[in-house]
């Protein structure tokens, strides 16, 4: 009997490590730990019970959060610089080059990404209303009943 138990134990730490690894591997393209728990089949109790007991684990779990943000910036950076296509339309329907049948596009850029990028790679020089040691910066007001001195 003790032998069956063994095995029992055997079987499941085996089933736990290969969990814990589709667990990781989908949470560094996610980033999204309930997602990454369901592919795994795991429950989030259980996985923030193996964070919080197992120091490998936990430090792969930061890894592939850090990998996953790793991709959404890479991604915000593309469509800043390089751009996206993006459809043209009218009425609500794609306008097609009448030659080719081609829906037409129009290559668009995101300044708000790009102003987000700068401001987290460049907060010194990029982040509105601070000074270059990351205190704010002084507003003066003046209120006055001359219409005049405006």
């Amino acid at each position: 009997m003790g032998e069956e138990i063994s095995g029992k134990c055997s079987l499941r730490r085996e089933q736990s490590e290969e969990r814990k690894k589709r667990f990781l591997e989908h949470l560094s393209v996610s980033g999204n730990i309930s997602e990454a728990g369901r592919v795994a089949e795991v429950r989030r109790s259980t996985l923030y019970l193996w964070k919080e007991t197992d120091k490998d684990f936990s430090s792969r779990w930061e890894d592939a959060l850090e990998e996953a943000a790793d991709a959404l910036e890479a991604e915000a950076r593309r469509r800043a610089v390089e751009g996206y296509d993006e459809p043209v339309t009218y009425a609500g329907r794609v306008v097609c080059d009448p030659d080719t049948g081609n829906p037409i596009v129009r290559k668009r850029y995101s300044d708000g990404l790009m102003a987000f990028l700068l401001r987290a790679h460049r907060p010194s020089r990029f982040r509105a209303g601070m000074e270059a040691d990351g205190r704010s910066g002084i507003i003066s007001i003046n209120i006055s009943s001359d219409d005049s001195a405006l």
